[in-house]
């Protein structure tokens, strides 16, 4: 007897292939850069951007890019106050970076970009708990702008493969209904 919550009728399709396919893109990148371009942040941002439609992804895809800017923000003002304020690394960082999450969420809200949030709330964590690896407000600007690149080749990805099948497809179509 077969499980009633397993779907044996389940194909894999379009949409699971281009998403796929967009990830290997990111993979793919990396590699040729020689490893400069994160693997995990930009096809991280392929997998949560590409939806079912064009529209859709380019949205997602807008909303990705305005968080990330606006996280990467608030993580570089966070690694600022870190910088100067008296015990940060020792402890003060775990009020600090929930009242820039408040913070941020407040400023999303206010914004109306509810869509935004999380993915700013998620630069915020990265950003700001890399107090280790960056000694500057510039290597954080450095961080955060690699953040915001890696997002970008996602986001190109995911945007490429939603529109590129469909354009072959419709080539294919009129080249066989002649």
């Amino acid at each position: 007897m077969v499980d009633s919550h397993i779907d044996t009728q389940y194909r894999i399709g379009m949409r699971v292939i281009k998403t796929v396919v967009a990830m290997m893109v990111c993979l793919l990148i990396s590699m040729l850069t020689g490893g400069s371009v994160s693997i995990s942040i930009s096809a991280i941002s392929a997998l949560v951007t590409l939806r079912a439609t064009q529209g859709e992804t380019l949205q997602s895809g807008v909303f990705r890019l305005i968080g990330t800017i606006l996280g990467g923000l608030l993580g570089v003002l966070t690694i600022l106050i870190g910088l100067y304020l008296p015990y940060y690394s020792e402890g003060l960082f775990i009020v600090v970076i929930p009242l820039m999450l408040l913070l941020n969420l407040y400023l999303c809200n206010l914004l109306k970009m509810q869509d935004s949030c999380q993915i700013s709330c998620v630069v915020i964590i990265i950003v700001a708990t890399n107090v280790d690896i960056v000694a500057t407000v510039g290597d954080a600007f450095i961080l955060t702008l690699s953040r915001l690149r890696d997002t970008l080749i996602g986001f190109a990805a995911a945007t490429f493969m939603n529109i590129v099948p469909y354009k072959i497809y419709g080539y294919v179509k009129n080249i066989f209904s002649d």
